[in-house]
């Protein structure tokens, strides 16, 4: 019998061990309940200056051939060319330092015809534009795109922390 006891004990401690670290998470704020797949990314130091700013809201017009993004600080335009779309980004650095900035762009058709570039612009000074421009897919992808849809897939703004 004094085995028994103490197989019966072990339990008995495992258990509670097991229901106090249950009990531990359940008395958080439901906050930290939420599934790690839905709780908003805090951002880091380097991600805070950018990260703070509303999202902008995105208006495309044409301008003869070309279409135009204008999504906040961002100016995309694709003008289709006979060998692909031609694509200028500029972007106006509104912050307080200089900025790098990462920005992917993809032009489709909406039918299937999809092709993508990043562009870095370095060391933006502030209250300055930065400019570059690309040659986007290939007539090799099929017809280029009379009407190009533009998309932003990423745009990342690097504030120069010193």
């Amino acid at each position: 019998m004094p085995a028994a006891r103490k197989i019966r004990s072990l339990c008995l401690v495992t258990a509670c061990v097991l229901a106090a670290g249950c009990t531990d998470a359940a008395d958080k704020a439901p906050a930290d309940r939420t599934p790690a797949s839905q709780r908003a990314v805090t951002p880091t130091a380097e991600q805070s200056g950018p990260q703070e700013r509303p999202s902008p809201v995105a208006s495309v017009h044409s301008e003869g051939r070309t279409r135009v993004l204008e999504y906040g600080d961002l100016v995309v335009r694709a003008t289709p060319e006979s060998d692909g779309v031609r694509t200028e980004i500029e972007i106006a650095n509104t912050y307080e330092r200089n900025t790098t900035y990462s920005v992917q762009i993809s032009i489709a058709d909406g039918a299937g015809w999809t092709a993508y570039n990043r562009f870095w612009l370095q060391d933006v000074p502030p209250g300055e534009t930065g400019r570059d421009e690309a040659v986007i897919g290939s007539d090799s992808m099929g017809p280029i795109p009379k009407v190009p849809k533009i998309y932003v897939d990423e745009f990342n703004p690097i504030v120069d922390q010193s």
